[in-house]
């Protein structure tokens, strides 16, 4: 892609005609040294423009001369035209001058686009290497995202499951108060037990004992009952015998 010309025609025309003003002669390298900037080809190429222009201009002051005027002139032609020639082997010197600095000024123009051309070739690499390295980089964001989320959601099994150890451990004197409060009751249920089963025991004695007294009893009753027939026996007897006497009596 070419440049953008940094200096216009008026630029280069103004510092000619400043020039020409004030006797020097305005050639390109004169121009460039004025103007500070600029490409050598781009103000040679204003400086055609404008000499043309000059050419022009002297050319419509010729036509408006009298005839008189211009044969005077031309009397005059020969001697100028050895101060012509010399001009012009001067303009040629300084065309071929300029042509040089055109020339060196390309030469550099072009090691410069060359240069250039290697370090696009370079950055072009630098770019395809750090494309490349940007999708590696994307595919790591990717998977560290994938293991962060995997990392919050374990976070998040532990932390309940820490809730859950910390609600147990909370729970832990009440359930050792419940277990001594149990402990306690069972020892007291035990001591009641052993009392129940003594009391049981001399119960038990105690419904033996009764037990064997009262067979005891009911033998004696037996033969107290036994001995009692025997007397209401002996006495039915004794009842018929006194009868039996007092009838005969």
């Amino acid at each position: 892609m070419a440049r953008e010309s940094t200096i216009t025609f008026e630029q280069v025309a103004a510092a000619a005609d400043s020039i020409k003003a004030q006797g020097g002669k305005p050639t390109s390298r004169a121009v460039r040294e004025v103007l500070g900037s600029g490409s050598m080809a781009t103000v040679c190429k204003f400086m055609q423009q404008w000499q043309g222009g000059q050419m022009r201009q002297s050319q419509v002051i010729d036509d408006t001369l009298d005839m008189s005027i211009v044969r005077a002139i031309s009397n005059q032609i020969a001697t100028k035209v050895q101060e012509a020639t010399l001009i012009a082997s001067t303009q040629l010197a300084d065309l071929q001058a300029e042509a040089s600095a055109i020339i060196a000024e390309n030469e550099r123009q072009a090691a410069e686009i060359e240069m250039q051309a290697s370090d696009l070739s370079s950055l072009q690499d630098q770019c395809s290497a750090y494309a490349g390295r940007v999708q590696q980089l994307e595919s790591e964001v990717t998977r560290l995202i994938a293991d962060l989320v995997k990392e919050r959601q374990a976070a998040e099994s532990a932390r309940i499951a820490l809730a859950k150890a910390e609600l147990r451990l909370e729970a832990v004197p009440r359930i050792e108060a419940e277990i001594s409060a149990v402990r306690v009751e069972l020892l007291l249920s035990q001591k009641q037990a052993a009392e129940q089963h003594e009391a049981a025991a001399v119960a038990n004695a105690r419904l033996e004992a009764e037990v064997v007294q009262r067979r005891v009893i009911e033998g004696q009753l037996v033969d107290v009952r036994a001995e009692a027939k025997k007397f209401s026996e002996e006495a039915a007897a004794l009842r018929i015998q006194l009868n039996a006497n007092q009838t005969c009596t």
